[in-house]
């Protein structure tokens, strides 16, 4: 099966300057350059069992843990609460864009890492992460990474309303859930907190057909917001996360 990206995205200029915005008080505020998903950590249980997990659904995962693709990883971990962990966001000054953040006190899951000078044709498409109040999460991970406040969407896969932070070429969406659904079920059931990877696939008939011969049900389907196509594998065959597929038939 081929994975060809995560959504991630920021506030880029059409030559990749830093471009100042409006904060709330009217003044300029230096804008971070936040050019995409770098990496992601999950969880799980028992190592051997969750490499087991990432390649029934589709992951060429190592001894180690680590699924690569070109330019970023995934990587899995023994802990003692499976789930997504951890998220590294791609900074192109990396100490000036750390202290920023640092000095906004941060927000615990999400991490800073340097820009990888290798090009990422492969990657994650978007991570989400489920809060209560999806307005003032937004204004909040706005004032803390140093980039406007997105506008609001409506997610019909998650059944969320959304605010979608972009970074190049992925995304970080903030979701709170409008109607039951996976949203809702990752908020009861661990709290607020990154939930889902959505990667995008060359396939979806083939990406279902991968999961199935290897022994998992069916992905559950749905139309998103942009027309496309989307399948998600539940989080007991993902230890703890919701791993979303989109592409074309």
């Amino acid at each position: 099966m081929i994975l060809t990206g995560i959504d991630v995205s920021y506030h880029w200029s059409e030559r990749g300057l830093k471009l100042p915005f409006q904060g709330a008080t009217g003044l300029e505020v230096r804008a971070t350059i936040l050019t995409r998903i770098d990496h992601v950590a999950i969880g799980v249980a028992d190592l051997a069992s969750g490499i087991a997990a990432y390649m029934r659904i589709g992951f060429e995962v190592d001894s180690n843990g680590v699924a690569r693709n070109d330019g970023d990883h995934l990587q899995l971990a023994p802990a003692p609460r499976e789930g997504l962990r951890s998220i590294a966001l791609a900074s192109d000054d990396l100490a000036a864009d750390s202290a920023a953040v640092r000095a906004r006190h941060g927000i615990a899951y999400l991490t800073l890492t340097a820009q990888n000078v290798q090009p990422a044709t492969r990657h994650p498409e978007r991570v989400y992460i489920a809060v209560k109040d999806v307005a003032a999460s937004a204004a909040f991970y706005a004032r803390v990474l140093g980039v406007p406040a997105p506008k609001m969407e409506r997610g019909t896969v998650i059944n969320a309303d959304m605010a979608i932070f972009q970074f190049g070429p992925t995304a970080l969406g903030l979701a709170q859930p409008n109607a039951p659904g996976v949203c809702a079920d990752a908020l009861a059931r661990r709290g607020p907190g990154p939930f889902q990877i959505l990667y995008r696939t060359s396939s979806m008939d083939a990406c279902a057909k991968w999961i199935a011969d290897h022994g998992l049900p069916p992905p559950a389907r749905g139309i998103r917001n942009t027309g496309e196509q989307a399948m998600l594998v539940m989080p007991e065959h993902a230890c703890g996360v919701v791993i979303g597929f989109v592409g074309p038939a």
